[in-house]
């Protein structure tokens, strides 16, 4: 079988690279940790049932009956959700023997040992790749999950890019396909952004100009319930082409603004007082794997709800926090294996305001 990293461009020769520090490691867009905006519940170990139950009455308060009153029918609904974990796995097997005619030869153990690689060099570059694919795969299954996946000319059409496999997309239902159908259901917690139903990319990017980006997200704040506008851990999440651009316009008009930091994967800054975080993974995410050839799948969104609306079930305490890697020597493969199982869930449909 061919080896992990592809040494196939490499001369592998006398004067040639060596030694795996000599190669120059790619830049990769770093996935946000979630729980910097999610909120995780640990024990989720079989589906159950989430009940939300209101919180209010709604109208009381009649004239006074005198004699024998009639009371009040009320009653508090109760709305239920399902926890729905799925366990996803990730395997990747080396065999010393493909690695016989490359650099990473010298990376190898001597003797009895040299098929052995779960000490050396390169198995411990290969798991510290691994380490973050786990955190980004976590981010895409969160967000892009989507259990009827399909390729955008597949029939039924989906939205995934020509030659993507949908069984990285279809183990779970993510926070986009749930916030559609809240909005949905109700068209009130959705803003439209009109430069996402533009025909060609080109369009998508050319006709949200600064103005109408900056516009897109005080529409999106002032769309926001009532209720919503009241909790105390609000938060903003946003493409970053739309945040860019409206900075921009900021910068234009001469109005004073500022971005926190920038770490993790994620932009900080403030818009009419909530925190916002630019997320631009999501932009990345859209223009790799959603993407016909001709426009993207909305490229640019923008999501208003609070930190605990945002929940994440998990199995145990932590979620993919260990790999396993080990060496079996009858068939003298190294295996890295990491398992674990999750779902993700917006509890309350009424908390939330989507600008797509």
């Amino acid at each position: 079988m061919p080896s992990i990293i592809d040494f196939s461009q490499l001369t592998f020769g006398r004067d040639q690279i060596r030694d795996m520090n000599e190669l120059v490691v790619e830049k990769v867009l770093e996935a946000p940790l979630l729980n910097t905006f999610t909120t995780f519940y640990t024990g989720i170990k079989n589906d159950r049932e989430i009940g939300k139950i209101a919180a209010s009455f709604g109208l009381i308060g009649k004239a006074a009956q005198g004699c024998n009153p009639v009371a009040d029918v009320k009653h508090l609904a109760i709305t239920p959700k399902l926890w729905s974990p799925k366990r996803i796995e990730v395997i990747l097997d080396e065999c010393a023997a493909d690695l016989e005619n490359s650099i990473a030869k010298f990376a190898r153990n001597c003797g009895i040992d040299v098929n052995d690689l779960t000490g050396t060099e390169y198995f411990a570059y290969l798991l510290d790749v691994l380490q973050k694919d786990i955190i980004s795969m976590i981010f895409r299954y969160s967000w892009f999950g989507d259990t009827a996946a399909a390729l955008w000319n597949a029939s039924p059409a989906g939205k995934l890019t020509t030659g993507v496999d949908p069984a990285y997309f279809n183990v779970l239902d993510g926070y986009w396909k749930q916030l559609a159908a809240i909005y949905a259901a109700d068209p009130l917690r959705r803003t439209t952004l009109a430069a996402n139903a533009e025909a060609t990319r080109a369009l998508q990017f050319s006709t949200l100009t600064p103005a109408l980006a900056l516009a897109a997200l005080n529409q999106l704040v002032d769309d926001a319930p009532e209720v919503l506008a009241e909790q105390p851990d609000q938060i903003i999440l946003t493409t970053k082409s739309i945040a860019q651009k409206a900075m921009r316009e900021l910068q234009r008009l001469g109005t004073p603004f500022k971005i926190e930091l920038q770490t993790s994967g994620i932009q900080l800054t403030e818009w009419d007082g909530i925190q916002m975080m630019v997320l631009p993974m999501w932009d990345y995410l859209i223009k790799a794997y959603q993407n016909n050839g001709t426009k993207l799948n909305s490229p640019h969104r923008a999501l208003l709800t609070t930190k605990s609306n945002l929940a994440i079930g998990m199995e145990c305490t932590s979620l993919f926090d260990r790999i396993n890697s080990f060496y079996d020597q009858k068939s003298r493969i190294n295996r890295m294996e990491a398992s674990d199982a999750f779902d993700m869930k917006i509890l309350d449909d009424k908390i939330v305001q989507v600008l797509i």
